[in-house]
């Protein structure tokens, strides 16, 4: 009986939510066979409601061998005040990564070429005025197959956040700080390949926090300069 009401109440869950509605477009630009850099503009908002938020991202990485490379990135946010997009430095965060990624079957040279297995582990740091610096761990696995001869690209992917500092407790001779799993994220989607240098990657899915399950919806542009 567990297994039949726990896919319903989840399922219920996800209807009443707002839907969250992404949309980003960037820029790429590959200086070798190790180093790429990136710049991308998001939006965010939650349909029904209102702006979510608006933000602009520098990222980097340099592939150490085949299968693994570090990445960094750095990310600027304007966030909403009551659903609405406001200018005030109040609204302002910055967002700090570092981590790396490592495609599993390239790695050790298994597996069919076209597929491919991959997990990311990234250290985020953020800050604000007025609140507490967010210090968030977030591991990723991907899964994806090209398809020969096809211009889509199906792929899934499941992400754990945990936030080293999510409950601050306050006593008389010291803070006690703890941390926590603060979400879970599911997508499944498709990259479409488009002529030349251009990409268009849809997808759907849900996270899961403490306030409730969100469905979402992200449609994302990339452009590969020469």
């Amino acid at each position: 009986m567990k297994k039949i009401l726990l896919p319903v109440l989840l399922y219920s869950q996800a209807l009443t939510a707002q839907t969250g509605l992404w949309l980003d477009a960037g820029i790429s630009k590959k200086w070798n066979k190790a180093l790429r850099s990136s710049l991308e503009l998001g939006y965010r908002q939650n349909t029904g409601k209102g702006f979510d938020r608006l933000y602009l991202d520098l990222s980097h990485s340099a592939a150490l061998f085949d299968g693994f490379k570090l990445e960094g990135a750095y990310r600027l946010v304007l966030n909403e005040k009551g659903d609405q997009l406001q200018l005030a430095s109040n609204l302002f965060s910055n967002r700090y990564q570092l981590g790396f990624n490592c495609s599993i079957l390239d790695a050790l040279d298994i597996g069919p070429k076209r597929l491919d297995l991959s997990w990311s582990s990234t250290q985020q740091w953020a800050t604000q005025t007025g609140k507490a610096t967010s210090s968030i761990w977030r591991n990723k696995l991907s899964l994806s197959y090209d398809i020969k001869n096809f211009p889509l690209t199906p792929f899934l992917s499941a992400e754990h956040f945990y936030r080293w500092n999510a409950n601050v407790v306050y006593t008389p001779t010291e803070v006690l700080i703890s941390g926590a799993t603060v979400q879970w994220r599911y997508f499944i989607g498709a990259t479409i390949e488009l002529p030349k240098q251009h990409a268009l990657k849809l997808q759907v899915g849900l996270r899961s926090r403490a306030s409730g399950i969100q469905p979402l919806v992200r449609a994302s542009y990339q452009y590969t300069l020469k």
